[in-house]
């Protein structure tokens, strides 16, 4: 029953009885409704961390976004989106698993406290986190320590900081984050919400 939801169970329930032309067993749906509870409560839960590096899945950054976009002005303050980027891999389409790893260490190690959630997408790391002067600080820190990670392979490392406007929230949203200009597909200068503060 993993990943059927119980709506799916009655109905296939009510049709095997329907089919066999017989009146629905109301023991023998609870029995199965008691069932489906008991593995729903035993199935692990969805993962919202990537295997590569740790960091948050590209599905648990949107939701965070969706769920600050919609809910943090009430909540928690205000928010905004950082965007490192580093170098790409001059040989391959990716950084080897062992880079990867180390730069999803060094993310959190250094984020750590600050409330942020950071996610890795196309040789950059996207963080999501309560606007602050320290936290502006420690994310300056982070790109330090990315940019000198495995003898600067990921050097040089850029940083753009966008405020969580309601439209920057839409569209992140629904699509990558990126830094604004970086390629033809987001736009030309201008045309889209500009960053704060580059480093």
């Amino acid at each position: 029953m993993n990943g059927v939801s119980i709506s799916e169970t009655m109905t296939d329930f009510r049709a095997l009885f329907e089919a066999a032309e017989q009146s629905l067993d109301v023991d023998a749906l609870q029995s199965l409704a008691e069932g489906w509870a008991e593995v729903a409560e035993l199935a692990p839960a969805i993962s919202c961390t990537d295997v590569y590096t740790g960091l948050a899945t590209h599905a648990h950054f949107q939701r965070r976004l969706h769920e600050v976009s919609t809910f943090g002005a009430d909540s928690s303050g205000q928010h905004a989106v950082a965007v490192i980027s580093v170098s790409r891999p001059s040989q391959s389409r990716t950084h080897c698993w062992t880079v990867l790893a180390r730069l999803g260490e060094a993310v959190k190690g250094q984020l750590h406290g600050t409330g942020a959630v950071a996610m890795y997408q196309d040789s950059a790391i996207h963080v999501l986190f309560p606007l602050s002067e320290s936290n502006l600080s420690r994310l300056v820190e982070c790109k330090t320590v990315i940019a000198a990670l495995e003898d600067g392979a990921l050097s040089p490392a850029h940083m753009k900081v966008f405020p969580l406007s309601s439209a920057l929230a839409a569209t992140a949203a629904s699509t990558p984050i990126a830094p604004y200009g970086t390629s033809q597909k987001h736009g030309t200068p201008g045309s889209g919400p500009k960053a704060s503060r580059t480093t």
